[in-house]
């Protein structure tokens, strides 16, 4: 598997955003990880250096590779570029896995009522119980992707 760092035009207007991806690109063999301007903050970012372009990360297999970096708009990044850019355009959100279970406990909190030890892992984002958990990471992603092939150097 190989990580590539595609850059991409952008045309944006208060209706919608228009993304030309160069001619090598083929959405049907790469696996998008993220967009530059997938924070608010990034995508001010983007917005103040002329709003015409930005960067994705995805990761291809290695046969599919070749056709992809025939681009000079795509890059090969290993997996500390990969990671010091990922991190740095994503955080792990919270969410809803069970909203019956929230609302049940949110039920219980406002009436005064104890929680019992399962409740109280249902509303905590950091126990994987059903209720509101974290999204993974950037990094546990790109593991999961590359598997054998993850292998950073600087970001242990």
């Amino acid at each position: 598997m190989k990580v590539l760092k595609v850059h991409i035009k952008r045309d944006r207007n208060e209706a919608r955003t228009h993304y030309d991806y160069p001619p090598e690109y083929d959405a049907q063999k790469i696996q998008v990880m993220v967009y530059e301007s997938s924070l608010p903050e990034n995508f001010e970012k983007v917005v103040g250096r002329g709003d015409t372009d930005e960067y994705l990360i995805g990761v291809v297999k290695d046969e599919d590779a070749p056709q992809f970096l025939a681009s000079p708009d795509i890059e090969e990044i290993d997996t500390d570029t990969a990671l010091e850019l990922g991190e740095s355009w994503t955080r792990p959100i919270e969410r809803i896995t069970d909203p019956k279970v929230v609302t049940q406990v949110t039920a219980k909190m406002r009436a005064g009522i104890k929680l019992t030890q399962a409740e109280e892992n249902a509303v905590d984002p950091d126990n994987p119980a059903p209720g509101v958990v974290k999204s993974r990471t950037f990094r546990q992603s790109l593991a999961e992707m590359l598997g054998a092939d993850f292998k950073p150097i600087k970001h242990k």
